[in-house]
């Protein structure tokens, strides 16, 4: 770990010298590098916050909610230069070319530059820059990265043989398997990527980031050539479901401008396509699309309306989150493996992390790979356990047979979302505005290969932000993302219960469950955190 965080920074420098770079880090006995986290006192503020934001949503009567509730837009295809731009049948290439090259300079990194992760472009690009940020992507424009994704882009090259139709020439149009219709295929796969990363440490290693990224386009053009549509995109890929869940608060949305519109149409061009488009490849109607869930954000929809129907709007945070009606048990599993894994990747990054597995290991003769299986199984495990636990205790309280356990743990899950985006979120700043700049010694020699091209080889440069800045900035998404998920619970519990104090019975439960989890998020923070890599 020493050498990686050596490397990271400069070549060989001396400890000493990180310390410097990093102003209010330490190195501990064992020669590792952690960052500070929140003072006592920042931590112990945002804690009450966090508990009279819940107590005064808990006292305040509110009438039940029957119906969506409106919502203002600002329609961005509005801009004339936008909209001519977002009709160019090579507007999906145009955006994702870029992020093609990055992918294959990662692949080539890995596979042919140093070995050492700080002096090779590939695990910095993938693991600091693209990892971390892609949270924030979410945060501002939902899904946007589906529609800048590499391996889409390379897919749709491959099977359309061109650079602007994406018509199929190659594979064949069978349907996606009727079992595999659902997002449990891409939860595993989330699953299996984070006991990859933290279990073998993957993100200091260039090769198997290399042979990461190649594995998974590998899966994504073999599904493109053996299926119809982007099924993989809609239900096996793991960066999508994770972006799309997250999507249901994001500020952006795909819809059609007037339903109307929409039901006289006859040729359903949007979802059929035309001589140059090939519709909605997630299979999407959009007078029914009322969530950002599943929405690629590809615009093949805006290009193939013959009504110039459909737009992309500007509106309110967590406005899909808000009016959510219908709820689904895979993405409420979801919601709740995110909330568990984002806060399993902090803890072991904690130095308390390293004491429990050194202790473990000694007391019952366990080696590293099974005992970390083992506590990430029951780091996902425990929080689904917990969460039926006060689904079933709110159906006891609300004193209503109306609604099954079930169903109040599936529809509370997604209240649990901004609680898990911003503390992801929290999670990722310090990594980020701590790390990100590592990147600049190694555009100048992306391979290890001794070059110079932009005279920043060999040079160290301080962290994007104050230390004190990216506290409160995480101290900051923790308590908005709780305000948020208690506003969504109680907007959740007006649809299960129409009396109102059965659903003020059944909220309380759910709100000890977010105040508990929101109290852990910030413990977390206040830890010394080893600086490694971004989630």
């Amino acid at each position: 770990m020493v050498d990686a965080l050596r490397s990271s920074v400069q070549g060989d420098v001396e400890l000493g010298e990180l310390v410097e770079v990093y102003p209010g880090c330490a190195v501990d006995s064992d020669g590792v590098l952690h960052m500070a986290g929140i003072p006592a006192w920042m931590a112990i503020a945002g804690v009450v916050v966090i508990i009279i934001v819940s107590h005064l949503f808990l006292s305040k009567k509110r009438d039940a909610l029957i119906e969506r509730p409106r919502y203002w837009r600002f329609n961005v295809l509005s801009l004339p230069f936008l909209k001519a731009l977002v009709k160019k049948q090579y507007f999906p290439m145009l955006l994702q070319g870029a992020s093609i090259v990055a992918m294959l300079l990662v692949i080539g990194a890995g596979f042919w530059g140093t070995q050492r992760a700080g002096m090779n472009i590939g695990p910095i690009i993938t693991w600091t820059w693209w990892w971390a940020l892609l949270i924030f992507m979410v945060l501002g424009f939902g899904t946007a990265f589906c529609s800048i994704c590499p391996w889409e882009g390379l897919s749709s090259l491959i099977t359309s043989l061109s650079f602007s139709s994406r018509k199929k020439a190659l594979g064949s149009d069978r349907a996606w398997p009727k079992w595999m219709r659902n997002i449990f295929p891409a939860l595993l796969l989330f699953i299996l990527l984070t006991w990859i990363e933290l279990g073998l440490d993957i993100t200091q290693s260039p090769m198997i980031t290399a042979v990461l990224a190649t594995m998974f386009v590998s899966m994504v053009i073999l599904a493109a050539l053996f299926y119809d549509r982007r099924g993989f995109c809609r239900y096996a890929c793991l960066v999508g479901r994770i972006t799309g869940i997250y999507a249901l608060f994001a500020p952006v949305e795909v819809r059609s401008i007037s339903t109307d519109a929409c039901k006289s149409c006859t040729t359903k061009d949007c979802i059929k396509g035309n001589d140059e488009s090939v519709g909605c490849p997630t299979n999407l109607f959009p007078s029914k699309l009322q969530e950002n869930t599943y929405c690629t954000m590809c615009t093949e929809c805006i290009r193939s309306c013959p009504h110039d129907n459909m737009t992309i709007n500007i509106r309110p945070p967590a406005t899909d989150l808000m009016s959510k009606f219908k709820f689904r048990a895979d993405e409420a599993i979801l919601a709740i493996t995110l909330l568990a894994l984002t806060s399993f990747h902090g803890i072991t990054m904690t130095p308390m992390w390293d004491t429990t597995n050194n202790w473990l290991r000694a007391e019952f003769g366990l080696t590293s790979i099974p005992l970390f299986t083992f506590l990430m199984l029951v780091a996902v495990i425990v929080p689904i356990g917990i969460f039926m636990l006060s689904a079933r205790m709110a159906r006891t309280l609300s004193g209503s047979t109306e609604n099954s356990t079930k169903q109040i743990f599936i529809a509370y899950a997604y209240a649990v979302l901004p609680v898990a985006l911003f503390y992801h979120l929290a999670h990722n700043s310090m990594h980020f505005f701590m790390e990100a700049q590592h990147i600049i010694p190694v555009l100048s020699d992306p391979f290890g290969w001794g070059w110079n091209i932009f005279s920043t080889a060999s040079k160290t440069y301080d962290p994007l932000l104050p230390m004190t800045v990216v506290w409160w900035m995480q101290l900051v998404f923790i308590v908005i993302g709780h305000i948020y998920g208690v506003v969504i619970a109680d907007r959740i519990a007006k649809r299960l219960y129409a009396e109102h104090k059965q659903a003020l019975r059944s909220l309380i439960p759910m709100l000890v469950v977010m105040i508990v989890y929101s109290i852990y998020s910030v413990w977390l923070i206040s830890q010394p955190m080893i600086m490694r890599t971004g989630m």
